[in-house]
This record gives C-alpha cells, structure tokens and sequence, in this order.
C-alpha cells in the first residue's frame, strides 16, 4: 500500500495547520530578499515567515490561477463567513519586490476578504517560488477544495503541458493521478464549445463528456448533447445513443413533431410516419384502401368550404 500523498506535495507542505496571525511592526522584514524569478522548477520553495497580516492592496493575482469561473453567491457567503470569523487559513505569497507581493494560493480567500472590507489577510510568505511552482500549487489548492470544474481542470493541466513541457505522466505524478485521468480530462478540450460549457456549467457530467468524447465527428457529438438535455438522458442511456447508427441519432425526430404527426394519424385514421433527412421531414401516410384515401381528401374539401 503507497504512502504517497493524496496530492503531491500538497498544501501541507504549504500552509502550517495552525496559523497563529502576527503582524509585523513595519513591514515584513523577512521578505525583502529578492524573488526568485526564473520559469526552470527549482527545489521545493522555502517557508520565509510565520503568518503574518499584510495589506490586500500589496497582493496581486496568481498569473497561473486554473480557475477561471468565481460565482458571486460563493464569493458573498464566503466574505459573510469571513465576517463572522476571519480569515482561519492564511493565502500564500511570494514577493516581487517594492513591497509586492504575488498570489500563490488563496484566491477566494483574497476576494472575500476585500468584499468584506477587510485591509489585512494573513499569509503565509515563500521564497524560491518558480512560476511552474505557483501554476502547481494553485492547480492543487483548488482540486483539493473541489473549486474547479472539469474543464477548468483540463485547462490546467494543458498549461503545465504547454508552458512546462510537462508530459501526462509528470502531471499525473504531481497530481497523484492516473495518467489516464489527465489523458481523460485533456481530452474534454478537443470537444465542440457547446459540450465543453454544457460540462463547465454541470448541465452534462463527466461521464456524458467521456462518451461523447469517444465519438469523432463533431456534429454527432453536439446532437447527443441534444439528445442528453431534451431527455434528460443518465450516462447509461446516452451510452445506448452513442451506440446507435449516426444517421439515426443525426435525424432524431423532436418529441414535438412526433406529437403532431401522432394527432395527425389519429385524426385522418390512418398510420402516419414521419423521418428526416438533413433538415427536412419527410411524412409518409399509409393508405390500404380508396375508401381512406378519399376519407382524406375528405378532410381538404372540409378546409376549402
């Protein structure tokens, strides 16, 4: 059985379990070192200072953060809780010189705490801090706080792909994942906008997104989102979809004509069938005798009177 962290390093590598919130006379003469500001991974930054109180208009954003989305409604309660009990966890930072400082973790923290007036957050101050270092630690902060969606994931991990050269396996290590799990997750990218903001906003989870990633045309892949939301499909049944002849999932008859065509049947008593082609609808209606077909005609001469 692995003793390997749940992730990586970890935030307990980051953040002491029990702050105990100091502020400094003038300043935090501990960080005046210069920041170290190469792109290359270093070995693990060092922790600079105990938490200290620093002014939140000194902190700017994290330039690697992976969360892209912030709801308002979060960000409210959490400035509520802020209100009530403070900031328990101290944010994480880095400096960058004049008396600046640059977000490594902590970014919910930092914006609920302006929301609730605050001047001064607790942080936690470090040194030797690389910029993959920031875009890992960010990443891991927020999965391990569940704060990021499945393609705010994705992105993630591409921007260690990308900016790193961090291959699946090196991310899969750092994240304590599988690489078939960053493989999965990257893949939720390749597939059309409409199911990537279906996925991003929970309309869609990712068990649909994998099934639909599995087919290749696009096309078909958006009209099985369809076919998920007008249905309200589990990802059982949109399995049993994916697995259909595309031409039939491409031409899925709306509940809507389906309805009308029915009424239509009952109507003029007679069997009624309707598909489509392309974009349009093509209805057959079976007769089996004159009598029914002049029935019908019955009912035009009805309009024209």
């Amino acid at each position: 059985m692995s003793n390997k962290s749940p992730l990586g390093r970890g935030l307990s590598s980051l953040i002491p379990n029990k702050p105990t919130q100091t502020t400094p006379s003038s300043g935090v003469s501990a960080t005046t070192s210069q920041p170290h500001s190469s792109n290359t991974h270093t070995a693990s930054p060092e922790i600079l200072t105990q938490p200290y109180e620093l002014e939140v208009s000194s902190i700017a954003p994290n330039p690697f953060q992976p969360r892209y989305e912030f709801r308002q409604e979060d960000i409210d309660n959490l400035a509520q809780s802020i209100l009530d009990k403070g900031v328990l966890q101290p944010l994480v930072v880095t400096p960058v010189g004049n008396g600046k400082y640059q977000l490594i973790a902590g970014e919910r923290r930092l914006r609920a705490a302006k929301k609730a007036g605050f001047g001064t957050v607790p942080v936690v101050v470090r040194t030797n801090v690389s910029d993959q270092d920031k875009a890992e630690l960010a990443l891991i902060e927020n999965i391990q706080r569940q704060n990021l969606n499945a393609i705010e994931r994705a992105k993630g991990y591409r921007d260690l792909q990308e900016t790193f050269q961090l291959t699946q396996e090196q991310i899969a290590e750092k994240m304590a994942l599988s690489r078939s799990s960053v493989a999965n997750t990257l893949r939720y990218l390749t597939l059309p906008q409409s199911v990537q903001d279906a996925l991003s906003r929970d309309v869609i989870t990712e068990g649909h997104a994998k099934i639909i990633a599995g087919v290749s045309n696009p096309a078909l892949q958006e009209k099985i989102l369809e076919n998920i939301i007008k249905h309200s499909l589990n990802v059982r049944e949109t399995e049993k979809v994916a697995k259909q002849d595309p031409s039939k999932i491409m031409n899925t008859i709306e509940p809507e004509v389906k309805t009308w065509m029915s009424q239509v049947a009952d109507t003029i008593n007679s069997k009624v069938e309707v598909r489509k082609k392309g974009k349009r609808y093509i209805v057959t209606m079976n007769f089996f005798s004159e009598q029914e077909i002049e029935r019908f005609s019955h009912y035009f001469k009805q309009d024209e009177e």
